[in-house]
């Protein structure tokens, strides 16, 4: 299915005044019908709550209490630089002094493995807040690994972003978008459909990585034949060259190998260089992250604070954005709310979906690629 990104509503508006010290005043308007237009019921700025609703305020208490959380960032080139400005914004915003630690280490899947290695050993989790994929979700939700948070009744948090069945709650999305290198392709030149890429046009100019989840989210938007059909012809003879990861294929399109990449959204340091690659405006799937505090976590209530706040509100987001590079198609400012913009829509499914039929997808693109 295809969603293209809301503008701001009334009560978003709002909160982002109350973001940046503009009285505090968080009005009670929200509908909350779509994932990051809230559904606040009423606030106030309250001292160490800072812009929170007053509802959090003893939430706030004891995140300061607490001190710290334990994030854990993959393999992202995330700096005590970056901690530090998130720190500052979340203290800035919410009043709660806390210290954010990043925790890097193995792709999510590797980490969620370790995860539930130490819980087996009963060894205290090495990480407070996992923010990660359905598939990896669901693993430690099924592990027991995931505490329960009543996301549902905090002020300001959509029902659509709350992943009631897995204590999980909406925060970032990874984006299997199309890219191509602006020196070697004006932008009326490129591509405008995913079909397009089949077309002999291209053939031998394409660059991706072979990894079931660099196609299967398709089938959030084509259905399942369609998606298995797109990625056999994808892999024909000559038509793509396959990178070792994702993140190659933004490196190798912006360098000029190749004027066609598709998989991977372009990165941070390419944005802030200016470097000579852009989205074609084709409508892409984004897949959920959501954020969960991982059971046992050391700083709980911290950890919940932090969540809500990338969540809800309007600064939070936007360092989401800013700092961790972990976009909303749905938050203006962001290159997905950008692309979003000029593909008309994105593709997209509900949690169900993302958290039942994906797997199944996930495994019939891999026998695919094993062909």
């Amino acid at each position: 299915m295809t969603k293209r990104p809301p503008s701001l509503n009334r009560r978003s508006l709002l909160h982002g005044m109350a973001a940046v010290g503009a009285g505090g005043l968080l009005a009670a308007c929200g509908d909350g019908s779509s994932p990051g237009s809230g559904s606040g019921s009423g606030s106030a700025k309250s001292g160490s709550g800072g812009n929170l609703p007053s509802s959090l305020k003893s939430l706030a208490d004891k995140a300061t209490k607490e001190g710290q959380v334990r994030l854990f960032v993959s393999t992202d080139s995330r700096t005590p630089a970056h901690a530090r400005k998130l720190s500052r914004a979340l203290r800035a915003d919410t009043g709660a002094d806390i210290e954010i630690k990043f925790v890097s280490g193995e792709p999510d899947p590797a980490f969620a493995n370790k995860l539930v290695q130490e819980a087996k050993a009963q060894v205290a989790p090495s990480i407070d807040v996992f923010a990660t994929t359905p598939l990896v979700v669901k693993q430690l939700s099924g592990a027991n690994l995931v505490q329960s948070v009543d996301w549902g009744s905090m002020d300001g948090v959509a029902a659509a972003d709350v992943w009631a069945d897995h204590q999980g709650i909406y925060i970032a999305e990874i984006a299997r978008t199309v890219l191509y290198n602006t020196k070697d392709i004006k932008a009326e030149d490129a591509p405008k459909s995913l079909e397009e890429l089949l077309t002999d046009k291209w053939r031998g100019k394409i660059v991706t990585a072979g990894l079931p989840d660099v196609f299967s989210p398709l089938a959030a938007g084509l259905g399942v034949d369609k998606t298995l059909d797109f990625v056999r012809r994808l892999l024909e003879n000559g038509r793509v060259s396959l990178a070792s990861v994702p993140t190659a294929i933004r490196t190798q399109v912006s360098s000029g190998e190749f004027p066609i990449g598709y998989g991977v959204r372009i990165g941070e340091r390419q944005r802030v260089s200016k470097a000579p690659v852009d989205y074609a405006p084709i409508k892409v799937p984004v897949v959920p992250r959501a954020g969960l505090v991982v059971k046992g976590a050391k700083n709980p209530s911290a950890s919940q604070l932090f969540l809500y706040w990338l969540n809800a509100t309007e600064q939070g987001r936007k360092q989401a954005y800013e700092v961790l590079d972990w976009p909303r198609y749905t938050t203006p400012g962001t290159d997905l709310h950008v692309l979003a913009e000029k593909a008309g829509g994105v593709m997209t499914a509900d949690t169900d979906w993302w958290m039942n039929e994906y797997e199944k997808v996930n495994k019939q693109v891999a026998q695919l690629l094993r062909k």
